[in-house]
């Protein structure tokens, strides 16, 4: 090969690269969660981010609405008592209280974060 060639060929390589073939994550445009950072909790928050998972299990509106409420007052109370709580903490109350009612919705939340 000569020398001409070869440079050619690793100037189009160079052309190949810079067009995004491998990115690191955050020049992607996903942004990696810090687990580190403090989040607020909000009941209504939880209600609504609990009705939007039944609606993607395809539950009723109207238990969904109920056990919805019931989980939120009940994950409340609990994290009402203490002084700070983790993102993982809050998940896992949640799959508690709402064992009691779906089985379903209980196992997306046992299973937050994780591949499944």
């Amino acid at each position: 090969m000569t020398e001409k060639s070869s440079k050619e060929k690793q100037k189009r390589l160079r052309i190949k690269r810079k067009r995004g073939a491998c990115q690191p994550v955050a020049a992607s445009g996903i942004k990696r969660r810090n687990k580190s950072q403090p989040v607020t909790f909000s009941e209504n928050e939880l209600r609504e981010e609990l009705l939007r998972e039944a609606k993607a299990l395809r539950m009723p509106a109207g238990a969904a609405e109920v056990i919805a409420s019931k989980v939120a007052e009940q994950v409340s109370k609990w994290a009402a008592k203490r002084p700070a709580v983790t993102v993982d903490d809050i998940y896992r109350r949640i799959a508690v209280e709402a064992e009691k009612y779906s089985a379903d919705l209980a196992y997306v939340y046992q299973n937050r974060g994780k591949i499944i």
